[in-house]
């Protein structure tokens, strides 16, 4: 009987080790090829999303604001960068060529990035450039789980199901204290009563209902005495570049974070101090920042989206970037093969 228990025990030992080694290599940025560093010390790192900015930056480089601060994230010294999704607008090679020289050959660290509908608008690019679109690693106490919420329509399924739920598992070592998941939608808020009003201009599950209530939220519940952190950041609008909740029912945190080339835009620091977390706001444009946590669900049921002017002189240009775009013409295709179908439904019915 002993010896069966110690078999086990050291079958388990073995399974958990490999899952940690396995999680641990994922370490490596496919941006800029720099490595996290080992370290036993405090650590910190930053993370927001939306890093191509306005939705109509067409200029194939990243946000202003976050070009802008280059100088200032590097003087943070971050251990990483979490990019939560839309990283580019479009993803092709000039896009590419464009972010390698303004932005992930200037940074100091390492960065890595949750996909969000643009990352993968252009078939598999993105996944040949910059490989797996779910992964995760261990850094000290912390367990860093990055999802693809893009690719069933925010349900978690299939492969990356089994993935999370695998790498879950680790948590269960005594060590790991903290749990961050991140992810491009805020596929919690789609399900969950006390958020549903909030983003409603995020991507969102266009059939039916993702499967975070039925599927994901049961994960957590063996998980005890863990921090747990669901960062997201597809923020269509809104007055703050932040959202944080400390949901104590479900016992998840819940943050967004991005940016929108705004006055508002901002990005978050988090410190990871003796196994604790803490959070900074880091303005990108001088203007004034509260606790994260006033950013609350009260704050953005009673604050609206500041409204910006159109600037109307920018018509022609952006018409001729319209009439440029692939997306322009498969649409202007499809609504002329459906005009030609229902035309011939239609004579065949006199």
């Amino acid at each position: 009987m002993v010896k069966r228990k110690n078999k086990t025990i050291f079958f388990l030992f073995c399974v958990l080790s490999f899952l940690s080694f396995y999680v641990k290599s994922q370490t490596v940025s496919p941006f800029n090829g720099l490595k996290i560093n080992d370290t036993l010390k405090n650590y910190s790192f930053i993370v927001s999303g939306h890093f191509h900015g306005q939705s109509n930056n067409i200029s194939t480089f990243p946000a202003a604001s976050l070009l802008a601060n280059i100088d200032t994230l590097n003087s943070i010294k971050p251990n990483f960068l979490v990019s939560l999704g839309d990283l580019f607008l479009d993803v092709n090679d000039e896009y590419i060529n464009h972010y390698n020289k303004s932005f992930f050959n200037k940074i100091s660290f390492p960065m890595f990035n949750v996909v969000g509908n643009h990352d993968i608008s252009n078939g598999n690019v993105y996944e040949k450039k910059y490989g797996k679109t779910f992964f995760s690693f261990i850094l000290n106490s912390e367990l860093y789980i990055f999802l693809n919420t893009e690719i069933n329509d925010g349900s978690i399924k299939g492969e990356q199901f089994d993935f999370f739920k695998q790498t879950l598992s680790v948590s269960s070592l005594d060590n790991i204290k903290n749990i961050f998941i991140f992810s491009h939608r805020p596929i919690w808020a789609e399900r969950i009563l006390k958020y549903e009003k909030l983003f409603l201009e995020n991507t969102r599950t266009s059939i039916g209902k993702n499967n975070f209530t039925e599927d994901i939220l049961p994960l957590f519940q063996n998980i005890k005495h863990k921090n747990i952190f669901w960062m997201s950041g597809s923020m269509g609008g809104g007055a703050s570049s932040f959202f944080y909740d400390k949901n104590n029912e479900l016992g998840i945190t819940f943050i967004q974070t991005a940016i929108r080339d705004t006055p508002r835009d901002a990005m978050l620091k988090v410190t990871v101090n003796k196994k604790n977390v803490s959070f900074d706001g880091i303005s990108l444009t001088g203007n004034k920042i509260e606790p994260i946590e006033n950013y609350n669900v009260d704050f953005w049921l009673n604050s609206s989206s500041p409204e910006n002017d159109f600037n109307y002189r920018l018509l022609p240009y952006l018409t001729k970037q319209m009439l440029l775009h692939r997306y322009f013409w498969f649409g202007f295709v499809t609504a002329l093969l459906l005009i030609f179908m229902f035309a011939f439904i239609k004579r065949g019915r006199k």
